[in-house]
């Protein structure tokens, strides 16, 4: 893999981080303001989030293993 490969994998990785992290703030501020009713949808939403998040760390596990790679 060549460094500018890898640059774009990380990139792409903190792009996906940031965006799941923005969802869940949201999230959360909705989740704040809620009336019982409506905290069942947000959930739903939450889980969403939750899976983006879960979704770049392990792109970021597999850019962990990809530079191990270029050191050995």
């Amino acid at each position: 893999m060549n460094d500018a490969r890898f640059l774009v994998e990380v990139r792409a990785a903190k792009n996906a981080v940031s965006e799941a992290e923005g969802d869940l703030a949201k999230l959360l501020h909705e989740i704040r303001r809620a009336l019982r009713a409506e905290k069942i949808t947000i959930s739903e939403a939450l889980q969403v989030a939750f899976d983006k998040l879960h979704a770049a760390r392990e792109h970021l596990v597999t850019l962990e293993k990809l530079a191990a790679e270029i050191d050995a």
